[in-house]
């Protein structure tokens, strides 16, 4: 018979899953202040565990950490998996898609996107006036893109701190045009 606290063939496992139930890899687990990272399909492993109790905390940026306190009481398995929510946060990204030659809003429609290892959106660009906007983003670096009908598409990265707010403008160039300098 194992005693409690002793070494046993203990182990936790489970997976790592987005808001979606997409499996997550490279998260970031501790169990007891022992690390691991998630395996490409969301896995995770602690195997040699002690019996008694084991904190098991999963961090990954753009999510809320999740922390959970498993009793092991024998030699067993615990399966522990975890469904992240996003993290919201305060900050935003917004500007203008402006026509490189007249410096007006491009009005041929097209759409905005913005992609981080776990966090990708887009939105249309408004016809009227060409505006934009990300809101409640958790700080980080992004990856910006406009895409739009007779213009050549344009790629930015823009970094937000926590509740910063940060204009970035597109001045794009319709396809086979070249914009006048001054």
């Amino acid at each position: 018979m194992v005693g409690a606290h002793m070494k046993a063939k203990c182990k936790i496992t489970g997976h790592v899953f987005d808001e979606e139930g997409r499996p997550l890899m490279g998260v970031t687990i501790t169990c007891d202040g022992k690390e691991t990272k998630t395996l490409f399909d969301g896995s995770y492993q602690f195997d040699g565990l002690s019996t008694g109790r084991h904190l098991i905390e999963v961090t990954v940026e753009r999510y809320k950490t999740q922390r959970h306190s498993v009793e092991i009481l024998r030699e067993e398995e615990v399966i522990l998996d975890f469904h992240l929510e996003p993290e919201e946060g305060g900050g935003r990204i917004f500007g203008y898609v402006l026509d490189g030659s007249t410096r007006k809003p491009v009005k041929t429609g097209g759409s905005v996107y913005m992609s981080h290892p776990s966090l990708n959106r887009y939105t249309s660009i408004n016809p009227i006036n060409g505006y934009y906007e990300f809101a409640h983003l958790p700080p980080g670096k992004y990856t910006i893109w406009v895409s739009t009908i007779e213009y050549e598409d344009e790629i930015k990265i823009v970094e937000i701190c926590n509740g910063e707010e940060k204009r970035e403008d597109f001045i794009i160039k319709k396809k086979g045009e070249e914009i006048p300098w001054g």
